[in-house]
């Protein structure tokens, strides 16, 4: 049974991209197939819906698309470069030692979980 946590909050509270009141968190919206639920930050179903299609980022594994305010596994290329897994068991492979939190298009609070 889905089951989903909601926090009542003042009516007066501003999403954090227009300024719309939100009376409930968290923000549902739809994405890419994918149900999205956002505390932290506040914001309103348009607005998150508009940061994900700005800013979503594919996953190296399976193609689908990372939504802002998601982790991901980071995984490093031969060149060095990152590229991006779901936190799922699907698709986080053993390979991906580091994770972090996925933001306004950059990778925030970046860790090493392992030693490789």
């Amino acid at each position: 049974m889905k089951q989903t946590v909601v926090s009542k909050i003042s009516p007066a509270t501003p999403c954090s991209e227009c300024g719309t009141g939100i009376p409930q968190l968290p923000t549902v919206v739809e994405f890419d197939r994918q149900e999205i639920h956002v505390f932290d930050p506040v914001l309103c179903p348009a607005c998150l819906l508009s940061l994900c299609e700005r800013y979503a980022v594919d996953c190296a594994n399976c193609g689908g698309k990372i939504p802002p305010f998601s982790q991901v596994g980071v995984l490093k290329t031969e060149t060095g470069a990152s590229e991006f897994v779901h936190m799922t068991t699907v698709c986080s492979t053993a390979g991906s030692a580091f994770h972090g939190y996925w933001g306004k298009g950059a990778l925030a609070d970046y860790v090493q979980v392992e030693a490789c």
